[in-house]
């Protein structure tokens, strides 16, 4: 792989990790508007938690690009991303909904 298709595809994973990591905040932010008494600020700690595991999902991945790492251990940190990602976001909806 050539060093431009590589920064390329490094510089598209951290624009993902951005993005899904604003999905993540905002949107766990907006699904409170249903709540009908506020819930505690602690829950609000794992959704900024998750904001930042998903952030650090397209980041770590990229750099690992940039450092030419094997293939088989970009590949393994990206679903180990997806996955503490979407478990984050499931944690705070649970939390949420015990709470709300």
């Amino acid at each position: 792989m050539s060093n431009t298709t590589r920064w390329i595809l490094a510089i598209l994973l951290i624009l993902y990790g951005i993005g899904f990591a604003a999905f993540v905040v905002f949107g766990g932010g907006i699904s409170t508007i249903a709540c009908q008494e506020i819930p505690p600020d602690w829950v609000y700690y794992i959704l900024i938690a998750s904001g930042l595991v998903a952030m650090a999902g397209g980041i770590v991945p990229a750099i690992m690009l940039i450092r030419r790492a094997k293939r088989g251990r970009i590949l393994l940190a990206l679903i180990l991303a997806v996955l503490l990602s979407c478990g984050g976001y499931a944690a705070y909806f649970i939390t949420l909904g015990n709470n709300c």
